[in-house]
C-alpha cells in the first residue's frame, strides 16, 4: 500500500492526467487497507480505460457521485 506522501504526490499527477476528463468532479486521498489510495468522483460514468487503475503504484477508485451543485 502507498504512504500518505506517495498518495499526495500521485493525486497531483492524477489531477494533471485527468484534467481533460469533463466527468471528473474531484480527486481525494482516502484510506485503502493499511495505506492510502485515491478516490475519483465522477459526474457520470466514463468509458472503460479512461480512469487508470493506479498512478505511480497508488490505487485509484472511481465512483459516480453525480453533478455537484451549490445549494
Amino acid at each position: 500500500m502507498a504512504t500518505l506522501e506517495e498518495a499526495r504526490a500521485a493525486k497531483r499527477k492524477a489531477a494533471q492526467r485527468l484534467a481533460r476528463v469533463t466527468q471528473v468532479n474531484g480527486i481525494g486521498v482516502v484510506r485503502a487497507g493499511t495505506g492510502y489510495g485515491l478516490k475519483v468522483n465522477l459526474a457520470e460514468p466514463v468509458a472503460a480505460g479512461v480512469i487508470p487503475e493506479a498512478v505511480d503504484g497508488v490505487p485509484l477508485r472511481a465512483v459516480v457521485v453525480g453533478r455537484i451543485r451549490a445549494r
